[in-house]
């Protein structure tokens, strides 16, 4: 299904303050992971590292919340912790790779901002063969603030997959707890491939625009057949542009970068804080790399398991399809009730017209595009108004200017609120070029080398289906494998398996549309001496979310090396 395909993680409105605004931008609108699901206690002790001790906070970012005192019973709105000790020893960094590990990386001021230092890291392109091709990461330091002891460096990533860690480390004294910031240098980084890191060639602006303006409701023999081959052409362009890099972006490769930049910056274990596809990174490089392991929390997790698939029955499909159509309804429906929430929704004086006239509205895009008024987007077709409405139904915090821009377009005749609306949503400029950081130039690069190819990436419903739900018909049709003729490198650790001396944190909220708690759970379990927290509200990525205890914990976790009890449920803020 468009819109479904495993591994591309939908963004789903936040609206939590700057940090919630950056994880928009960087978190990948799309496929839904509870598909992938589908498919496919704690060792204690002493602290031994200096200054474990709660700290309260002094600086101007957000204030810590103390966690429970050791061994106390949990309050109500804290749970009781215990303490961390990193005791066992380390692996040895890999001998046929010393001429990139012990580098220590060459920290410079950043010449768009002094408060943060800058530099590269050199590694293989392809771990297998050392001796060849290198690329550089990219990375963005936000020293310790004190005065408690520093821990070491706390690397952060956003998702995506392919988000810019670099963009996400310009938010951390806003997103992280005073604590977390006195006692670590916080570093973002972009993965290979991307930002400020060696870009790689693959898809063009020229590719972006065909594939977001593609019909997705081919109605005659000679669309469908384009439609079939688009995905296959595209992909053997991208890997022809892109060559040995292109092939390589899979998260295994970065989980394997990201232990040599561990090297760089000198600490002996991996401090780590991945949310939604950046749990991805993390899970795999604590399989990889076990007894490098330190504080690591995994927010939001998407479920790494891909188990081999029997091609689904058309019973199944159909199964699945209605579920997807009624995950759809159900967000419309809240969708309009906001829309008429304080005057009359101009969409129509009820659901159900509303959700005719839209696809009215659709239907007449693929007769008759409308005129926009951009230069490099002159017309609203079809394609382009679907992928303004699909992006930004899942993003809730858009809703009023979605409506607005349906409203010009449907009413009106004016095509240009809503094509802007859609280049907003994918990143594209006005001139019709791309930002060089979006989901959009990175999916097929990841996903297509993370998931294994599925025989549901293509499935099509039964006429009735589609016609039962004709608006999800229209937002969310069926599509063809956008991996399909994908020849790159593919992820080899295909089932989790991560022995980890000390607790990893795993959290996520009960309430994530984007990746189901249900997900996190089971990462969670995957994970030995995890320690699993869910919290009591809506939206994607527990912690910065103005919950106090989820806030308390991760805040604790990182900067006080107290682990909570496992299977805590933070309630809502009252």
């Amino acid at each position: 299904m468009r819109g479904l395909r495993r591994g591309r993680v939908p963004a789903q409105g936040d609206g939590a303050g700057r940090r919630h605004d950056l994880l928009s931008r960087l978190l990948a609108p799309l496929i839904s992971v509870a598909i992938l699901a589908t498919l496919l206690l704690l060792a204690t002790g002493p602290s031994t590292v200096p200054g474990a001790a709660a700290v309260r906070a002094t600086s101007a970012g957000r204030p810590s919340v103390a966690p429970a005192p050791v061994g106390e019973a949990a309050r109500k709105d804290r749970p009781a912790t215990t303490p961390i000790a990193f005791t066992g020893p380390v692996i040895a960094d890999p001998a046929y790779l010393r001429a990139y590990y012990g580098k220590r990386v060459v920290w410079t001021k950043c010449h768009d901002d002094a408060g943060y230092d800058c530099g590269t890291v050199v590694v293989p392109v392809d771990y297998q063969h050392p001796e060849g091709a290198r690329t550089h990461i990219a990375l963005r330091r936000l020293p310790a603030s004190g005065p408690a002891p520093r821990i070491g460096s706390l690397f952060i990533n956003p998702g995506g997959p392919g988000g810019s860690g670099i963009e996400f480390v310009g938010e951390a004294s806003s997103f992280f707890g005073d604590a977390v910031r006195q006692r670590y240098d916080i570093v973002g980084f972009d993965p290979r491939g991307m930002g400020e890191s060696d870009p790689v060639s693959c898809l063009t602006d020229a590719d972006l625009d065909a594939m977001y303006a593609a019909d997705p409701t081919p109605d005659t023999a000679a669309e469908r057949a384009a439609a079939r081959r688009a995905p296959a052409e595209r992909n053997r362009r991208c890997l022809a542009r892109g060559g040995a890099l292109a092939a390589r972006m899979g998260s295994e490769f970065v989980a394997r970068d990201l232990d040599v930049l561990r090297s760089a910056v000198g600490d002996e274990r991996l401090n780590y804080y991945g949310v939604s596809y950046g749990t991805m990174i993390g899970a795999l490089y604590a399989s990889f790399y076990t007894s490098r392991v330190g504080l690591m929390v995994l927010d939001s997790a998407v479920l790494p398991d891909a188990l081999p698939e029997q091609a689904p029955s058309q019973q199944d499909v159909d199964a699945a399809a209605r579920g997807w159509a009624d995950d759809f309804d159900k967000v419309f429906d809240e969708f309009f009730t906001e829309c008429g929430s304080s005057v009359e929704c101009p969409l129509g004086r009820d659901r159900a017209t509303a959700s005719r006239a839209l696809v009215r509205f659709l239907d007449g895009l693929d007769r008759r595009p409308l005129e926009t008024g951009y230069d490099s987007l002159p017309r609203l077709t079809e394609g382009w108004a679907q992928t303004a409405i699909d992006e930004g139904l899942r993003n809730h915090d858009t809703w009023p200017e979605l409506v607005d821009a349906l409203d010009a377009a449907v009413n009106d005749g004016d095509g240009g609120p809503l094509a802007w609306f859609a280049m907003e949503s994918t990143d594209r400029n006005e001139d019709g070029t791309y930002a060089a950081t979006t989901f959009g130039r990175s999916h097929l690069l990841v996903t297509c080398s993370d998931w294994p190819r599925s025989p549901w990436a293509s499935v099509v419903p039964s006429r009735d289906v589609l016609a039962n739900h004709p608006l999800w018909a229209r937002v969310q049709p069926p599509s063809h494998d956008l991996c399909d003729g994908w020849k790159g490198v593919q992820r080899a650790t295909l089932l989790l398996d991560a022995e980890v001396d000390t607790p990893v944190l795993v959290i996520g909220n009960d309430g994530d549309r984007t990746t189901p708690i249900e997900d996190t759970r089971a990462l969670a379990g995957e994970i030995v001496r995890s320690r699993f927290v869910t919290v009591s509200a809506d939206g994607h990525g527990a912690y910065g979310r103005d919950n106090d205890c989820a806030d308390a914990v991760v805040d604790g976790y990182l900067a006080h090396l107290q682990a909570p009890e496992n299977d805590y449920v933070c309630g809502k803020n009252t």
